[in-house]
């Protein structure tokens, strides 16, 4: 794991502010001040189904949830000192398979994914993880990411997806949205894949192109606009027109497929090349692979 992983890892862990909730039962509370106090034994003890029996569903979820940041810290603490975060995979997958979360363990099964180069489970690690921080019962305030850390699992959601060679859903639970905890994510990149220097679908872009429809559908755009990218190989005026028109190719599948709002697309070739988190960690192919995109620009 490399510097960057580390750093990543520690601010996740910055972003909790270890508060007790206004109210709650009795373990959440014993959790709550187990939780500040780095006490993770204690956070377990008060999570166990015994302690939690007289808790609503809701509450004694959240217990479990504070134990898991309990061992959330510790892991943290321990990559901070230098540990390598891949180390503790396993230990953090029994916790996610426990308590389905929260969005800290999640991110971090993204990173260990993320450095293997194993693309596909990495999106969906992230986009879980971002799915998992926009609920508002199973992650109140004091537990959620700020503003910035929800936009970057986005970014690092789309990086995956344009990454895999197979196609990662927009959603994983539930619809489809383009905000989290009221942040507009007006842009979403879908790597629908197209056959070589035409606008013809593959398979996996058939795929793609249906997965974003159903968003659509779901989210109900009054609008969006298509945007469409190429790698920087050939003139840069053919691949503006190809970027076109392969934009135009997705419009008229989603329009055929039901989508009923107004639609425009842009071209915009080789103009705009994809941003990586960390453009060191592909090979040229990859970075090419990146930029061969559709942006979907909506509005509300």
């Amino acid at each position: 794991m490399g510097k960057q992983m580390k750093r990543l890892i520690v601010a996740s862990a910055v972003l909790l502010p270890l508060a007790n909730p206004a109210s709650a039962c009795d373990a959440l509370v014993k959790a709550s001040e187990a939780l500040n106090r780095g006490d993770e034994a204690g956070a377990r003890s008060a999570a166990a189904l015994e302690s939690t029996k007289t808790c609503s569903s809701t509450d004694a979820a959240l217990t479990r949830r504070v134990a898991a940041l309990a061992a959330f810290n510790r892991i943290a603490n321990a990559v901070g000192r230098g540990a390598a975060l891949e180390t503790f995979q396993s230990e953090l997958e029994a916790v996610r398979n426990d308590v389905g979360g929260p969005w800290q363990i999640l991110d971090a099964l993204g990173d260990i994914e993320r450095a293997r180069k194993k693309y596909e489970s990495a999106a969906t690690y992230y986009q879980q993880a971002l799915e998992d921080a926009a609920n508002e019962q199973l992650t109140p305030e004091w537990m959620a990411p700020d503003n910035g850390y929800i936009l970057r699992l986005d970014r690092l959601a789309s990086e995956m997806r344009l990454a895999s060679a197979r196609p990662v859903k927009l959603a994983m639970r539930g619809a489809c949205k383009f905000s989290y905890r009221g942040v507009a994510i007006r842009k979403k990149a879908t790597p629908v894949r197209y056959v070589f220097g035409t606008a013809e679908f593959t398979p996996e872009g058939l795929q793609s192109a249906k997965d974003l429809f159903e968003c659509l559908k779901s989210a109900k755009p009054a609008s969006i606009t298509l945007i469409g990218h190429t790698d920087p190989v050939g003139s840069t005026e053919a691949n503006k027109t190809l970027s076109l028109a392969r934009a135009e190719a997705l419009a008229h599948y989603l329009v055929d497929a039901g989508y009923k709002g107004t639609w425009t697309t842009v071209g915009k070739g080789e103009e705009e090349p994809f941003k990586p988190d960390d453009p060191g960690a592909y090979d040229e192919a990859m970075l090419h692979q990146l930029d061969r995109r559709v942006e979907v620009d909506v509005e509300k």
